[in-house]
């Protein structure tokens, strides 16, 4: 270890050596590996349409999705608004937390109002009742096998799945075709409803509604 030794000679100062100015970061990150809300809203807001999701500090971008994608998203929406009671809101394209950070955009979510009602920007998964994924080419596996699993560890009661293309195992069923799960005691999601377009279907869960995919995507 060096030691410092005194001596009557004047002190030399030393120079300090020139540092060079750290590169502006491209990153929308200001900590490595953690997104803030805010920062997850500006990522959201750029011009070029696409979602932006963070689930298990991975980042999932989608393109923007088909008219026909929106048109079912919006059906729905007011479907269940129209249905549900007062304390619940339906929302599309909404941002919701996952593990307490920044994660998901479902494409319809129905919420408690009163969290909204005081300013909240984002949903926590504890004001969730149901969300929705509608599938498209860009985002069929995260929609079937990657967003379910973290719904479901968020605790949220209810899941459907909407298939709008043809899928395997779709048979003969009219598209689009409305899955809908429930979570069971062991905190999966159990199906408890295959819904073909021109089946009118009553649902209790999680308001009563009858439900016929085939009006979804009526344009």
């Amino acid at each position: 270890m060096a030691m410092l030794v005194q001596t009557s000679e004047a002190p030399v100062k030393a120079k300090k050596p020139h540092k060079k100015a750290a590169p502006k970061s491209a990153s929308f990150w200001d900590t490595p590996g953690e997104l803030s809300v805010d920062e997850w809203f500006e990522l959201n807001s750029r011009d070029d349409g696409s979602r932006y999701e963070l689930i298990d500090g991975s980042l999932i971008v989608s393109p923007p999705p088909p008219a026909q994608h929106q048109w079912i998203g919006d059906n729905l929406r007011m479907l269940l608004h129209d249905s549900l009671p007062e304390e619940l809101a339906a929302i599309t394209a909404s941002g919701m937390l996952l593990d307490g950070k920044p994660g998901a955009i479902p494409d319809v979510i129905v919420v408690e109002r009163q969290p909204l009602r005081e300013g909240a920007k984002v949903a926590r998964p504890e004001w969730v009742r149901l969300v929705v994924e509608i599938v498209s080419k860009s985002t069929t596996a995260t929609d079937r096998r990657i967003k379910p699993v973290k719904y479901a560890e968020a605790g949220i009661p209810h899941f459907w799945r909407i298939e709008m293309l043809p899928f395997q195992g779709h048979g003969n069923d009219q598209l689009p075709v409305v899955f809908t799960y429930s979570l069971n005691e062991e905190g999966s999601y159990q199906l408890t409803h295959r819904i073909a377009a021109g089946t009118a279907t009553d649902l209790t869960e999680p308001c009563k509604l009858t439900l016929d995919p085939a009006t979804l995507a009526a344009i």
